[in-house]
């Protein structure tokens, strides 16, 4: 298991790798989740239940990877405040 550096700064790279990457991730995953690890999608569903149920049977910690829900091409999420 990683320490909590070495997971932050994996974190940190991967997160910029989706940035850099994010119009072709968009074209190939929208209206999907992504884990991304080691500036790779290693996996992608509908939901997150199937995306940790991937990563399980692939033997990897969902918390040790980036997972992120892909907005398609041209739309925006607004997120609100639930309380």
């Amino acid at each position: 298991m990683a320490s909590d550096l070495e997971l932050l700064d994996s974190s940190e790279r991967d997160l910029e790798w989706f940035q850099q990457n994010s119009l072709d991730i968009r074209e190939k995953f929208a209206n999907k989740i992504v884990a991304i690890k080691d500036k790779e999608v290693i996996a992608d569903a509908r939901n997150i239940n199937d995306l940790i149920l991937i990563l399980k049977e692939k033997g990897i910690d969902e918390t040790e990877v980036l997972i992120e829900f892909i907005v398609p091409k041209n739309e925006i999420v607004i997120l609100d405040r639930l309380f």
